[in-house]
């Protein structure tokens, strides 16, 4: 008899153990800043003559969870500056931000509401990568739609790298052809974006 109730109690710590390990693994170490110093985001569009290659800087926001029982309730608060768009060319940089109305709408954002199930942290422990999904809205200029990012995510040896890339349409959101004379622009630019977040707890 004592052996079995020894064996019960055995089980049950074994069972709050794993219970709470495995709760453990699946957080975040979360909130964390977003800035220059770990997030990138450029834009790549043909042209007439050549690709250009756009980059910006100043960002600013945060990711955070909404829920800290919820692993997927990731909230991304991304925050750039229109101005600091830059093409390596003034004048093009300048057509852009008129065409963006960067005087009356000087910023361009993200806020996301969930990660998408393949990109559980306890699964990527296993992994150690996963390609899923981050819906939120974009909004740019006097428009908010709702987009569902793709991203890679990589766990490294003390972070996690979050990639990928979207198309989308100049018109979609209210932005006029910002082609200049000699340099027709194609009408779908790729926005590419990382970030680095530190590894969970």
């Amino acid at each position: 008899m004592k052996k079995l109730i020894a064996a019960s109690i055995a089980c049950s710590f074994l069972s709050f153990y794993a219970s709470a390990q495995s709760a453990k693994a699946d957080t975040w170490k979360l909130p964390s800043p977003l800035d220059d110093s770990n997030t990138k985001v450029s834009f790549i569009v043909d042209s007439t003559w050549h690709t250009v290659n756009g980059t910006t800087r100043s960002l600013n926001g945060s990711i955070m969870l909404r829920d800290k029982n919820d692993p997927l309730s990731i909230v991304v608060d991304l925050k750039i500056q229109v101005k600091t768009f830059d093409t390596d060319w003034d004048s093009r940089d300048e057509k852009l931000q008129e065409c963006m109305a960067s005087d009356v709408y000087p910023v361009a954002s993200f806020i996301s509401t969930r990660l998408s199930d393949s990109c559980k942290p306890a699964l990527l422990d296993i992994s150690g990568k996963c390609s899923g999904t981050l819906t939120g809205t974009l909004t740019m200029r006097d428009v908010s739609k709702e987009v569902a990012l793709p991203v890679s995510i990589t766990k490294e040896a003390d972070r996690y790298v979050i990639s990928g890339a979207i198309p989308v349409r100049w018109a979609e959101y209210n932005i006029e052809d910002p082609s200049i004379l000699i340099a027709k622009l194609d009408p779908v630019v790729t926005i590419s974006y990382e970030t680095k977040v530190p590894l969970k707890h």
